[in-house]
């Protein structure tokens, strides 16, 4: 799997709660490669700690589980996939993913629990796919409400997107 290394969020305090989207292209995509020709599936799940100010006296985000996750850089709610497309042409098939429902909710922790973001059923997902990318229809979303009572700072938090055999 190759994922964002990385990801940014950047806004101003202004008294309202505010949807704060990664507009980064190089973190609007991830891809997978699944070579191994068994046809199980595989599912990527994302956790995050909880995001807290740098320096001083740590201050959390308010409302653990402001993060999420869809197919759009447009809206926090729209309830759309990441686009998936083959790598190559005719080597790959493309995942089927009717498991997961977006948006994705990312419950943020000191000790966070994985949650599934895309999947590809059995017999699907094979061979290289990239999910999302700054020029798909539908590219991946990664959100942040911050709320109008949100402590001024910079918030920081460990991301872990992981890969997995298997819907």
């Amino acid at each position: 799997m190759t994922a964002p290394g990385s990801l940014t969020w950047a806004g101003t305090l202004n008294g309202l709660t505010q949807e704060l989207v990664d507009t980064v292209p190089a973190d609007q995509t991830y891809s997978v490669d699944d070579a191994t020709g068994s046809a199980t599936g595989w599912n990527v799940s994302v956790d995050a700690t909880t995001f807290t100010t740098t320096g001083g006296t740590p201050v959390p985000l308010p409302n653990a589980g402001t993060f999420s996750t869809n197919g759009s850089v447009t809206s926090a709610t729209a309830a759309t996939a990441p686009s998936a497309a083959c790598a190559s042409v005719g080597t790959c098939t493309l995942p089927t993913d009717t498991a997961v429902t977006y948006p994705v909710a990312l419950t943020t922790a000191l000790a966070p629990t994985p949650t599934v973001v895309y999947e590809a059923a059995a017999g699907t997902g094979l061979g290289t796919v990239n999910i999302g990318g700054s020029t798909a229809t539908d590219p991946v979303g990664w959100w942040l409400t911050v709320r109008a009572d949100s402590a001024p700072g910079i918030y920081t938090s460990t991301v872990d997107i992981n890969l997995a055999s298997g819907p």
